[in-house]
Parts: structure tokens; sequence; C-alpha cells
């Protein structure tokens, strides 16, 4: 059975009108975990739904273009697909029991073939549907719904391989997610001498490559990642879970491939 009605949760409050009934809540979306397993990458979420929201979430779904191979629901309340309207690759989740206010969601993840890249993300509270009389106005269309009822945002997702998977390829691919990460609309990494200083790490594991210094690109790499955090769960002043996730995962491609 597809879901009908979509939601897809973002990372910060609603843009739209804070009185449209689904939209009234910010829920916060933060990945724990990324894995590779040979081409395939998989993305682990928690959701909160925080305290001064109006709405409860009843989805969650995230873009997933080069199309899910597994999906898991933490029990029996929880719904997931990975289609949207049969038509839409992405991975979704539907909430029986709703998520309300000040509640934290059990894990949710998903595996795709491809590499962690930025996905967009929708979420849909509670909201009363339009009843079944003849007095009733004609229920929503899919695009009323994402676009009236459903919160729009950014997270960690999964893109398809690209075609140019050499070192060189990857690294220019690594440069573009960094920049992304460190722009005004993402804002995953806040402090700019980070940033300056990973994009010039990214650009000297060029050089080292170009010339077959494959060791030293590696250590560059390496300084790359100590930059975003020591471990997993302890991220470096102005980095975000997203951001580590995102560009850690990429970078241990690479160093694979070195």
């Amino acid at each position: 059975m597809r879901l009908a009605i979509l939601v897809i949760s973002a990372a910060f409050a609603s843009a739209v009108d804070a009185q449209v009934p689904g939209t009234r809540m910010t829920v916060d979306v933060s990945v724990t975990s990324v894995t590779l397993r040979g081409d395939t990458t998989g993305v682990t979420y928690v959701l909160y739904n925080r305290p001064d929201s109006q709405d409860s979430l009843m989805m969650f779904a995230v873009d997933a273009p080069g199309h899910v191979t597994s999906i898991t629901r933490p029990d029996s309340l929880w719904s997931a697909d990975t289609l949207l309207y049969d038509v839409q690759p992405v991975a979704v989740w539907g909430i029986l029991g709703l998520l309300a206010p000040a509640a934290t969601a059990p894990s949710i993840a998903f595996e795709s073939l491809g590499l962690p890249g930025i996905a967009t993300t929708w979420a849909q509270g509670k909201w009363p549907m339009p009843g079944c009389c003849d007095d009733d106005p004609p229920p929503p269309t899919e695009d009323d719904v994402l676009a009236t009822h459903s919160v729009t945002g950014k997270t960690v997702g999964i893109d398809p391989w690209p075609s140019d998977r050499s070192v060189q390829g990857l690294l220019a691919r690594l440069r573009g997610l960094t920049q992304s990460s460190c722009g005004s609309t993402l804002l995953w990494i806040t402090d700019s001498s980070v940033c300056t200083q990973l994009l010039a790490d990214i650009d000297a594991a060029e050089s080292y490559r170009a010339a077959g210094a494959f060791s030293q690109a590696s250590e560059t790499l390496d300084q790359f990642v100590s930059l975003l955090g020591s471990s997993s769960t302890s991220f470096s002043p102005g980095v975000t879970s997203s951001a580590y996730w995102l560009l850690r995962p990429n970078v241990d491609v690479i160093k694979s491939l070195l």
C-alpha cells in the first residue's frame, strides 16, 4: 500500500504561515550515523518535535533519487514506504501514533545505492482532512498537500553514484558539498576559518594526487577529517552532525581509492 499523503521533515521551523494546520511545528532531524557498504550507503535519523510545536508529526520523508534498497520502521505504530504517489522515489515513514510536541522518535533508517549527499525533506503534522459530505470543499490535490501542509528542509541523504568515480572527480564533488555546508542556505558549518581550511585541504589533496603523491593526499584528507571532529559523537565547534556525516564518509570513499 502506497502512502497517500506526504510528510517529510525539516530541522528548522516552517517557512509558511504558522497558522496553516500541519505546518505549525519545528522538527529537528538529527543524523546519528552514516554507513558505507560496497556501493550502498545507509543513513540513520532521530526526529524530535520541539515543545513549542502546535501540531503532532504525522509523516516524515527524505528524497531518494537513487531508489531505496531497504528501509526500517521502529515498530507496528510506524509504516514505511519507498515511493510517493507511486512515482517519486523517497524514504517515507508514516507515524500512526503521531509524534507529539516535546517527543523524540525512535531511530529510523534507509539504504540506497550511492554516496552521502544533500537531500530535500518534507514534514507534515496532523491536520483535519476535508469531510465526506457534498457541501464540503473538494480534497486538496497532492501538490496542494506538499505546498500548503508540509514543511520542507534539507538533511543528509543519498545521491546516486556520479558518472565520474575517479579520485579527481570525487574530490571535486567533495569540494562542492563542503561549500554547500558552509553556505548561508545550510549553515551546517558556521566557523568561516574551518571552512577556509577545509577547502584548502581539498585543493592540496588534489595537487598531491595530480603529482602522484598519494600518501600525502591521504594525510591531507586525514587533516580534513580532524577539522570536522575527533569522533562521530564529538564535533568541532561550529560543525554540526549533518556536516560531519555528509563529509566524513565521502572522504573515506576517496581515501579507499588512493
